[in-house]
């Protein structure tokens, strides 16, 4: 089983970079929807996931071409075999193309077998759609499974981002190799904010005040301690136009910030894969 190392204690960032900032998408056509009692379609919920396969991806893209952002998109195999044109013009845009199942499979209880079989239907599907070979990984709602990492690690990925359980990045001895660990948290994820139609916990006012109050925090904490931002979003909740207006506002807040950099999760693992190896 996977083993942590240690935590990525002083990654290295670039020279006059104090908070790399990542922007995740997480990507998906309805294939989270859960069913209604009687295994009925939900046909609410799952149209408001479809909305970010059908417009919501390329409202975002827009925006990220605008302000020229680079971002990291954790995208289903199968949403991608469905809507191929929109991962491919986000990988085209020189945006990150990372894997996060198949179908939007729970992987916590599956056998080994079954989750390296959608690993490897995932890769497939995605190199088959836009020619990305992926190198990074996020389950389906966070639940890894005990040889999720490993599993990762002998399929030739680097980096995963499932976990929730820090604030920087963390090395693990797996079976293929050391893997990148880069958490992340809910507390900032649109959807906790702007999730199905009711309730909305907050709304786009919540979210962009909880997304100002993580950066504020962590930009002065990194004026003396390393620290970087990861955000969670679905392109189906912030690619709406309420909500996609909020990220316009916060990045546009955030590059006002010489010091702040819009960077990629690889890039993120490149760095502290550096900055461990510099120790030796």
């Amino acid at each position: 089983m996977a083993r942590e190392i240690t935590g990525v204690s002083a990654p290295r960032w670039p020279s006059g970079v104090r908070l790399p900032t990542v922007l995740t998408f997480e990507h998906q056509s309805g294939e989270g929807t859960p069913s209604l009692p009687g295994d009925r379609p939900n046909y609410m919920v799952g149209g408001a996931i479809q909305y970010g396969a059908r417009r919501g991806i390329w409202n975002i893209l827009e925006l990220l071409d605008q302000l020229g952002v680079k971002a990291t998109f954790f995208v289903c195999g199968s949403t991608a075999e469905k809507y191929p044109e929109a991962v491919r013009a986000a990988h085209a845009a020189g945006h990150e193309i990372a894997g996060m199942s198949y179908s939007f499979e729970r992987v916590r209880t599956a056998h080994p077998d079954r989750e390296r079989a959608i690993v490897r239907q995932t890769v497939k599907a995605l190199k088959d759609v836009c020619g990305a070979t992926i190198k990074g990984w996020r389950c389906p709602d966070y639940r890894a499974s005990p040889q999720t990492l490993d599993i990762l690690s002998t399929e030739g990925f680097t980096w995963d981002s499932s976990l929730l359980n820090d604030d920087l990045p963390c090395l693990f001895d797996c079976a293929g190799g050391t893997l990148v660990e880069l958490p992340f948290t809910t507390s900032t994820a649109d959807k906790t904010f702007i999730g199905y139609p009711y309730p909305m916990r907050g709304g786009p006012d919540g979210l962009a005040s909880a997304w100002n109050s993580e950066f504020d925090v962590l930009y002065r904490e990194g004026e003396r301690s390393t620290r970087f931002l990861t955000l969670s979003i679905q392109t189906w909740a912030t690619g709406r136009p309420a909500q996609i207006r909020t990220l316009r506002q916060f990045i546009e807040r955030l590059t006002r910030h010489n010091d702040v950099r819009f960077s990629r999760c690889g890039e993120i693992a490149a760095w502290c894969r550096e900055a461990e190896s510099n120790k030796g």
